[in-house]
């Protein structure tokens, strides 16, 4: 399934290279272009798009007061920033935005951008019971699907997300709350507030302190992961240990 996306940027050199670069992902169709918010507006509301890409910094209605009313469609667009000033991140959170990518503009930073949206409409499609087999992740410049089953464990480090596999490490642009809520297989289990752990990749289970455990894994490291006291009771449960 293509996402349909629009692009807005009062700059139509910027819309026209935005629309280039997404060219050359597969699964993305821009199906139009604006150089104002009010035409994007009319048209989103009516063609319903899934992603919006959005200069922060438009004549007449901003960028940031267009997003708030894209907020209250019954299905809101993904919406990404586009902005020069990366300091608009942080008012990007008070919005339906997932992100944002500054100026100039690179494949790179789309890809990041893209890995996150297109997680999130797995993560929809397997609320409505579509299960998804593959997880977007970022190596680079490059966006990568990872098969589920090929996840050793995720963690959170210096407030960012990786997925660990046997053979290397991946920047995620999900949180931990959003895999664990997107992971539903038995498999997969929070095992710390830093940690998702697939149970078919441990390796072994040292008993630790305080009733807990430490978990050596399957990844390329043999990386070892601890089980937090209060997630040890339902780990004990998941893997049938008395």
């Amino acid at each position: 399934m293509r996402i349909k996306a629009v692009i807005i940027d009062d700059e139509q050199p910027i819309c026209d290279e935005i629309e280039f670069l997404l060219s050359q992902q597969t699964d993305i169709e821009v199906c139009a272009t604006f150089t104002n918010c009010v035409d994007a507006l009319i048209y989103i509301l009516e063609k319903k798009p899934e992603m919006v890409f959005l200069d922060v910094n438009m004549p007449g209605m901003s960028g940031m007061e267009m997003a708030k009313k894209l907020s209250g469609m019954n299905k809101s667009p993904y919406i990404v920033f586009i902005t020069a000033f990366p300091e608009h991140a942080v008012e990007a959170f008070d919005t339906p935005a997932v992100g944002y990518v500054t100026k100039p503009v690179t494949q790179e930073k789309l890809g990041k951008a893209l890995a996150k949206v297109r997680n999130l409409s797995a993560k929809t499609s397997n609320e409505k019971g579509s299960q998804t087999a593959k997880v977007c992740v970022v190596t680079g410049d490059k966006i990568i699907p990872l098969s589920k089953k090929d996840i050793v464990f995720i963690y959170v480090k210096d407030k960012d997300v990786y997925v660990r596999t046997r053979t290397g490490e991946f920047s995620a642009m999900l949180t931990l709350q959003e895999f664990d809520s997107l992971l539903t297989e038995a498999t997969f289990l929070r095992i710390h507030r830093q940690y998702i752990i697939n149970l078919d990749e441990i390796l072994e289970i040292t008993p630790w302190f305080h009733g807990s455990y430490l978990l050596r894994m399957n990844d390329l490291a043999k990386q070892e992961v601890p089980v937090s006291r209060n997630r040890a009771k339902h780990f004990k449960t998941a893997l049938g240990l008395k």
